[in-house]
This record gives structure tokens, sequence and C-alpha cells, in this order.
């Protein structure tokens, strides 16, 4: 019984630290894709307003006009939020001309900036990210993203530049809790080190291009490794992943000392109490032991096969998504609380396009693929753990949007329908020669239906309006109009 007794303690000890060590390599690997994701979005969002200033600096008329309207053409709301520091223009002496902060330009002349030689020497209108910077305007340390202005002939016409607060990346990585996983680390441009939480101001500005666990990120978009600390000596288990398509890189690094700490507190705790029960233990006969384990093993068989069962029953077996009687209760739920919570809610219907034909040009076992392909697409594109999505019929499928207003519904719609296309699968029975779907949404604002069945009936005919209207596209459905609106073509 001893024996017993120390080797179950060792296998829930082991199993403990093979816990602790998903545990972490998850959290680290979450953190990482919503970092990233939220950096890569902020910044290109910025980067659509210097692309509109780039396009504004072009046409003769906006150059004409009175600087106040001109202002109003060329700088957006998104280059004065919070995280972004002063939009500007520069002629081709770097002289300033234009400030989103203000009509009157300040007598400036950034021709010594790096940023500005970058572009006065090359001719790539690419966006570019400058290594951080403190800001001659604010005082404060900002991450410069600039665009080249041109002339018609395509000679250097100046530059149109944003600024981002490297304080927003700080705030948002204590917003993410990045403190409890380990060192998180944000690099630019050379490997420049932008951010790190835990924050320490001698290492920001720091270069690590040189170091071996560095070179690794450049390998390949994404990816876990054992390497070299890149600050401190020892070994570091890293999570990385590249920002989008821009030159910036993130990881998450813990040294196996943070990994098993709480495990070895837990550790040293189990083995004071085994060794005390390993006393009493001496008293008990091994019958009484092994009828102990075959009941406990006989439990554990019987509730991990209610719970495959109670899965099973759930759960579409082609492609992972839940099926249509979770579909009914949860849409009804859902619905129940929106309309006591008074909160939006949306509901998206989804259609493989000619999938009749796609069956009988390629097969079923293609058409299953194909199906499979529009599932991991809706999954790809759902942000939330409240979004779910369903197979509801042979080639039909929803997805049930909590808490979101019209605005909402539209972006995931939009993003299902562009990571399905831009999957590439062939259809030459498609026009577009590529398996696409077609999508119907219905919001309810302020849930203003209360009605499960009259919401599915507004997201069916929605989508067979974008199925009448060419298929892979989005429509959206218009209660107050008695009609359909026409928001997304393919």
């Amino acid at each position: 019984m001893l024996v017993g007794l120390c080797a179950v303690s060792a296998v829930m000890l082991w199993n403990m630290r093979l816990d602790a060590a998903q545990r972490s390599a998850m959290a680290s690997h979450s953190l990482v894709r919503v970092l990233s994701r939220d950096i890569a979005r902020n910044i290109e969002m910025y980067d659509l307003s210097l692309r509109a200033i780039v396009d504004g600096m072009r046409i003769p008329a906006v150059a004409q006009a009175s600087p106040e309207i001109r202002h109003m053409i060329l700088f957006d709301r998104a280059t004065t939020a919070e995280n972004f520091g002063h939009t500007l223009v520069f002629d081709a002496t770097g002289k300033l001309i234009l400030s989103s902060r203000s009509l009157d330009a300040p007598d400036l002349n950034y021709a010594d900036r790096e940023y500005f030689q970058y572009h006065a020497t090359h001719a790539d209108p690419g966006l570019h990210i400058s290594k951080p910077i403190v800001s001659r305007l604010t005082g404060r340390r900002v991450l410069v993203l600039s665009r080249r202005l041109s002339h018609p002939d395509g000679s250097f016409a100046g530059v149109a530049l944003g600024s981002v607060y490297l304080d927003y990346f700080r705030q948002l990585f204590v917003a993410a809790g990045a403190d409890r996983i380990g060192t998180v680390v944000l690099y630019g441009p050379g490997g420049t080190i932008l951010m790190r939480s835990p924050y320490d101001e001698e290492q920001i500005g720091r270069s690590v291009w040189a170091s071996e666990s560095y070179q690794r990120f450049l390998v390949a978009k994404e990816g876990t490794f054992v390497g070299p600390s890149m600050i401190v000596d020892g070994a570091r288990r890293f999570v990385y992943a590249h920002v989008g398509e821009l030159p910036l890189q993130l990881s998450i690094s813990i040294s196996p000392d943070e990994i098993y700490a709480e495990w070895w507190q837990r550790a040293l705790g189990l083995g004071g109490v085994v060794i005390v029960l390993c006393g009493l233990a001496v008293v008990l006969t091994w019958s009484l032991c092994h009828e102990l384990a075959q009941r406990k093993a006989a439990e554990q068989a019987t509730a991990a096969l209610n719970a495959d069962l109670a899965q099973m029953a759930i759960t579409d077996s082609l492609t992972g998504l839940y099926n249509r009687r979770r579909f009914d209760e949860v849409l009804t739920r859902e619905l129940q609380r929106a309309v006591r919570a008074h909160q939006p809610i949306s509901l998206l219907m989804l259609d493989a396009d000619h999938f009749k034909s796609f069956n009988d040009r390629y097969g079923h076992q293609r058409g299953d693929e194909a199906l499979k392909l529009i599932a991991r697409s809706i999954e790809a594109a759902l942000g939330r753990p409240c979004d779910t999505a369903y197979r509801i019929g042979g080639e039909e499928f929803a997805v049930i949007l909590p808490d979101t207003a019209e605005a909402g519904a539209e972006i995931v719609a939009t993003r299902i329908r562009e990571i399905v296309e831009g999957s590439r699968m062939p259809h030459s029975g498609n026009p577009h020669n590529v398996v696409t779907v077609s999508c119907g949404v219905v919001a309810a604002a302020m849930c203003t239906i209360r009605d499960a069945a009259a919401l599915i009936a507004l997201a069916d005919a929605a989508l067979y309006a974008a199925k009448d209207a060419g298929r892979n596209r989005i429509h959206v459905a218009d209660r107050i109009k008695h009609g359909l609106r026409l928001i997304v073509t393919g």
C-alpha cells in the first residue's frame, strides 16, 4: 500500500508538472496572439491615415484649398487618437508644413532625422518604421511611422509621418496582464527593444539583433523554442510571433524556474502530506486499496464516457462545430439574455456557393474538405469566447454574436467571407473559380427581436438575397424598411 500511495503521489506530481508547463505555454500563446493582433490593427489603422495624406497631397485641389479645409481632408480622427502623437507633413527640405494638431505648423526642420534621410534616398513608397526616438514636439518616446511623398515624376517631395507613443505598448501590456506570464518584449526594426514587461527603462532602444534567440525569430512567422536569454544568463522558453506584416516581433520568455515555481510549492506541500499519510497507511490492507483504486477508475471512466457522449450530442462530427440542436438551445438562451439585459445580439447565416455543382465535379470527399475549410475559416474569424459557430445543415452554417451590434456583425461576416475566398480552394463551377460563401446578417439592436424563429427568418431572408445578388456577398436584414441592403460584394 505504501508503494501504491507513493506511486500515486509521484504520478500526481508529474501530471501537475506537465499541467504547469501546458498552462504556461497556452497562456503565452494566447497573450502573444492577442497583443500582436491588437498592435497590428492599431498600426494598420494609423497607416491608413498616412496613406490618405499621401494620396491627398497628390491632388492639386487639396493643396490649393484653405488651411481649414485641407486640414479636414488630410487628417482624420485616427490621427488624433489618445495613443498617437502628432501627424506631420514635411517638404523636400525637411521643413514642417502641416500638423494634425494645429493649422499653423511650427517653424521646425526634421531633415536630420533617420526616417527623413531614408525616404530622401529610397524611392520605396511603403511604410517605414523607425527605431524609438524622443519627439521634439512632446518630449516623449515615440515610434515613428512614415511614408514618402513624391512628385508626379517620382522625385522626392517630402515625408508624411505619424508617431505612436511607446507608453501605448506599456499600457497595453499592463492591461493584458503580461506581468503574470513572463517577460514580454516588443522588438522593432533591427531587433531594437521597443517595450518590455516588466518595464526596464535601460533596455528600451537596445538592439538584440546579434543574439542567437532573436535570429531564430526571423526564421518563421511564429513559433516556440528554448534558447539562451538575450539579456541575462540562462535558458528561456520563447513564444514569439511577427506582428502582422510589419517589421515587428513580439515574444514572451520565461525561465524554467518561473514555470515550475508554483509547482514546487505544491510538490513540497503534497510531499509533506504524503509522508504523514504513509505513517497511517501501514494499518490499511492491500485489498482495500485495490478496491478503492478500481472504484475510482470506474467513476472516472463513467464520467469521461458521459462527457464524451454529451459532447457528441451537440457536435457536428464532420466539421467539429456545434450542431443544429446546440444552435437552437444557445440562440434561445442568448436571445432571452439579450432581452433581459437590453443588449444587442447578431446572427450570421452562411451558405457555401454552388455547393451542389462542387460535389458533382469533385466528389463528396472533396466536398467534405470544403465544408471543413469553411468551418475553420469561421473559427479563425471569431475573436471572442462568447462567439459561437454551428453547422446547421448540409452546407449551411450559423454564427451567434452576443452583445454585438450591426457594425461588429458586418466586420465578422466580411472577415469570414474574405478568409474563405482567400483560401483559394479551386471551384471551376463558381464564377470566382474558388470556393466562396454568401452570408445573411441580422442584428437586433437592444434586442428588439424577441423570437428566435423571427431572428432566423430574417437571417435566412438576407442569406437568400445575397445568393440572388450573385453570391460571395453579404446582406444585412433591415427590419425597419422590410427589406435587405447590400453591404459587401465579392
